[in-house]
């Protein structure tokens, strides 16, 4: 079905909310009148069990939910892609597990994008709710990025985004943990394609507190992707690599 949605998301002991998220989405998709058919594929990256178990059970016998669980904790962007690889659908919306992101943010890129030959939708977010470190990660992150890949992406890290299925899994994602947002948008930038880029509402939430050498592990893991993404794409203008 031409407008059709399959919704992939990685969590990591996120019951009991991504429980009532995964409903609020399937209801959005039923009650749509431009959404033909729409799943919901959810990579449980090897939480708890009962916390996965509790997540299996509450989806029991519904074909619409897909409920994938990693035999090791394996990352987001891994679970990310092992999600991605199964959406059924002619659409892929890949969104976050802790419900930052109201899925009503497609009333307005539908339309945009359903009406033209775009197969790909970037979001980005007027305003940010994390603690300033991450704020300031995020704004560097998509400074350089945009350098990199000669674009002007509002939002690179932004992980809202409505793509073509068989486009988006034509792809090889390579991020295994919190830079997949980063590397899902270099990707598709690589791509060369047509895209269209929509602002995006978020849900307020408290500023994450996380342990000083967390903070340094990501900012570190961050600076080694953004680098590597700059020797990539160096590498395939030289024609070293394709």
């Amino acid at each position: 079905m031409k407008n059709s949605i399959s919704i992939v998301t990685a969590a990591f002991n996120e019951c009991p909310g991504i429980i009532s998220l995964v409903k609020k989405w399937l209801a959005y998709g039923e009650n749509h009148p431009s959404i033909e058919a729409i799943e919901v594929i959810v990579c449980d990256d090897f939480s708890a069990i009962e916390q996965y178990e509790q997540l299996r059970d509450a989806f029991v016998g519904n074909p619409q939910v897909t409920i994938l669980r990693n035999e090791q904790n394996e990352g987001p962007g891994f679970s990310f892609a092992r999600a991605i690889s199964q959406a059924k659908h002619s659409w892929t919306l890949i969104t976050d597990s802790d419900g930052q992101f109201p899925i009503e943010n497609l009333d307005a890129m539908l339309p945009g994008l359903w009406s033209t030959a775009s197969r790909i939708a970037f979001t980005y977010r007027t305003r940010k709710f994390d603690n300033w470190v991450n704020r300031f990660g995020q704004k560097a992150s998509n400074r350089l990025c945009n350098s990199i890949y000669g674009s002007r992406l509002n939002d690179f890290s932004c992980a809202f985004k409505l793509v073509d299925t068989a486009l988006l899994q034509a792809l090889q994602f390579d991020a295994r943990y919190m830079n997949y947002s980063l590397d899902h948008s270099g990707k598709l930038l690589e791509t060369g394609l047509e895209y269209q880029e929509f602002e995006v509402t978020c849900t307020p939430a408290p500023a994450r507190k996380r342990p000083l050498k967390a903070e340094y592990l990501r900012a570190r893991n961050r600076f080694f992707y953004i680098t590597y993404l700059f020797f990539s794409v160096y590498l395939r203008k030289k024609r070293v690599i394709f």
